[in-house]
């Protein structure tokens, strides 16, 4: 624990900046990560309210808050930040006292009073606006207390006076502990006190079992409501479904025939690590990790019917087919799952695993590609491709092993797959779709990317990466400086993606390019673009405050965007020095398409070659069977067969890789 603290603390500094102020604002921002990257939270607004108590007046308190509009859950964050050498222990009477700033915030947003008397340019205005005006509309409150403190072994959890409201602590040992276990998420238990009547319908596989099962809808919208998006994480596509329309023929079947709901809808597909099953009575007990992996707008639906319109849906019952599928199998298994299962739409984009051929290809440029240094040491840029990827990379390493990864992989330097759609998305002037959320944002990164992959590979080469990581260095540079600048007042993450629009769309009207590989190179960013981006901020800060809407909502709107497109900004001659002309910029895409083509050719060739004739003899034999392939196909896998006698040519190898492709998709099995 002493070591991680050490870790998690000196991270904080190199966010915060060389100067190291406001790790407070940093640690917030950096839990509340955390918890939008366990699904915990669906996004959240920096609010940092503050005021003393003392000669009989209470404190007050906010650090980050968020209002979930689906689920009408607002969610209140208070953050207790302690710059101590060790961790300290987080005991109850100080848990208490915490949560009790939080819950008379809140009191204090009971009428307009509260938030007319703040200052209007403050976060901690927009969230007691926003929270008053929200009030009649709010079903739940979720009270975060995010800590580096280790919570006592004595702490018990807070009674709620309110059953309304709940509250949960997310301290450093808590959080060490999914970091360091190697899991995407903390477990996620589903427990049914009565059991939920169930038929075992088993594949042979120990590793794979299923059941049939019919869920009250009622239930299914309640378990919606307790564990929101963490139900979805898993599937992209169904996040995107339920952000959708919700379906009205189901609202008019839960409205006036719900008995013939579980007639008339196909059902949900799920997922579950574990369940305990009661042999004795045919009951599930609980199930693990639950996911829906396709049924998102039947869920949006049942959840909407009872929350928004208040139907009875004691009379709607939807059938489920439950998959258990071992944690090891999860990454390979769930996405077919998920593809087979919505044979009625062209499986793309919305299907974006971990282990899509895109992430699969970022990884391996952050592995192989160094960074060039001024110094001895050349470093990583570490691609989190799947959650826990970093930690696990060193968990079981000496600690002069463990040193010299973190010296060649710098914590500052590691990004996740929602890092690098914020990043993308900032430069590619979609600064309301970023401000929306990592979620959200990610979901609609996600769906772009699978098309362009469809149509192109190549174009996801070396310059794509080390382009990627240009402006991931631009926007971490920015986001550093932000908070010491004289006119800062809140809204980081709002004037950080917009202020990179906004750069992006000035370097457009030039009709030149930004030289991403010089940045690359330097890793880092000239003193003129730096002068620029902070003058940009700063008009940037006064544009999205000019408004009489709530500020961060406000930043979601592309009406937003258009009003900051508008800014008369002079772009600076020096900064030309970054730029490439057109010609120039096309030159460099078209080297990246050549050599990425060449290596895509190289790494089939191997990889066929690496399987071995005995495998491609296995699909041989199979087809004989099935007559899947055509007498082309047939011909190529007899000389995949003959390896290593015979060695395939370049266009084989690339046909070979289909052919397995589609032996895989029709039942082939090694």
């Amino acid at each position: 624990m002493d070591d991680y603290y050490k870790n998690f603390m000196q991270d904080l500094v190199a966010r915060s900046g060389a100067d190291g102020n406001y790790l407070e604002s940093v640690f917030t921002e950096r839990m509340c990560d955390f918890l939008v990257e366990q699904a915990i939270l669906q996004n959240y607004t920096v609010a940092e309210y503050k005021k003393a108590g003392g000669s009989g007046v209470a404190g007050v308190r906010l650090d980050a808050y968020n209002y979930n509009e689906e689920t009408e859950v607002l969610s209140l964050i208070i953050s207790d930040f302690r710059a101590g050498k060790t961790a300290d222990t987080l005991k109850n009477t100080e848990i208490k006292k915490l949560f009790l700033l939080a819950e008379r915030f809140l009191s204090n947003c009971a009428t307009d009073d509260f938030f007319q008397s703040l200052e209007e340019s403050t976060p901690g205005y927009t969230a007691a606006r926003e929270i008053s005006e929200r009030r009649m509309v709010t079903a739940r409150v979720q009270f975060f207390l995010v800590s580096n403190s280790v919570l006592s072994k004595s702490a018990k959890d807070i009674a709620s006076s309110d059953k309304n409201w709940s509250y949960q602590v997310w301290d450093l040992g808590r959080i060490a502990r999914i970091e360091e276990s190697g899991k995407a998420r903390e477990d996620m238990v589903v427990p049914f006190e009565d059991g939920i009547p169930c038929l075992p319908a088993f594949t042979g596989s120990e590793n794979c079992r299923s059941f049939l099962l019919a869920l009250p809808g009622e239930l299914i919208a309640s378990l919606y409501d307790e564990y929101g998006e963490r139900l979805l994480e898993q599937n992209v596509r169904t996040f995107l479904q339920f952000r959708g329309k919700v379906n009205k023929g189901m609202r008019n079947t839960v409205q006036n025939e719900p008995e013939m709901f579980f007639a008339y809808n196909n059902g949900l597909t799920t997922t579950a690590e574990d369940v305990e099953f009661d042999t004795s009575t045919n009951t599930l007990k609980s199930i693990t990790n639950l996911q829906i992996v396709n049924g998102g707008q039947t869920t949006a639906s049942l959840f909407t019917s009872k929350r928004k319109h208040q139907h009875d849906l004691s009379k709607v019952y939807v059938q489920v087919k439950l998959t258990v599928i071992t944690p090891s199998e999860v990454e390979s298994v769930v996405p077919r799952i998920s593809e087979y299962a919505n044979t009625q739409n062209k499986v793309n984009a919305a299907d974006f695993f971990s282990n899509h051929p895109f992430h699969l290809l970022v990884e391996k440029f952050s592995r192989r590609l160094w960074a060039p240094s001024s110094g001895s040491q050349e470093t990583h840029w570490f691609y989190e491709r799947a959650r826990g990827q970093y930690a696990n990379a060193y968990a079981n390493m000496t600690k002069s092993k463990q040193n010299e990864f973190l010296r060649m992989n710098p914590k500052h330097q590691m990004f996740t797959k929602t890092d690098l759609a914020k990043y993308i998305y900032s430069f590619e002037q979609r600064p309301h779709i970023v401000s929306k959320g990592a979620q959200f944002c990610f979901a609609q990164f996600a769906s772009d990317i699978g098309k362009k992959w469809e149509k192109s590979e190549k174009q996801f080469n070396e310059l794509y990466f080390k382009s990627a990581i240009a402006k991931a260095i631009i926007f971490k540079s920015l986001d550093k400086q932000i908070m010491n600048q004289p006119w800062y007042g809140g809204y980081k993450a709002n004037i950080v993606t917009y202020s990179l629009a906004k750069l992006s769309n000035m370097i457009d009207a030039t009709g030149y390019h930004l030289d991403y590989l010089k940045i690359w190179q330097n890793q880092a960013i000239s003193p003129a673009m730096n002068s620029l981006l902070l003058e940009i901020a700063e008009e940037v800060n006064e544009t999205i405050q000019d408004t009489e809407a709530n500020v961060t909502q406000y930043c979601k709107q592309e009406l937003c965007w258009q009003k900051v497109q508008r800014l008369d900004i002079e772009f600076s001659s020096e900064v030309y020095d970054d730029l490439l002309g057109a010609e120039a910029e096309r030159e460099q895409a078209r080297e990246a398409e050549r050599d990425q083509g060449e290596l895509n050719v190289i790494e089939a060739l191997t990889y066929v070659v690496e399987k071995g004739g005995t495998f491609w003899r296995g699909i041989l034999e199979w087809n004989e069977e099935t007559h899947v392939l055509s007498p082309k196909e047939v011909g190529i896998l007899k000389t995949a067969a003959a390896i290593p006698n015979k060695v395939p040519s370049d266009a084989q190898a690339k046909i070979l890789l289909k052919i397995e492709s589609r032996a895989a998709q029709e039942g082939f099995v090694v």
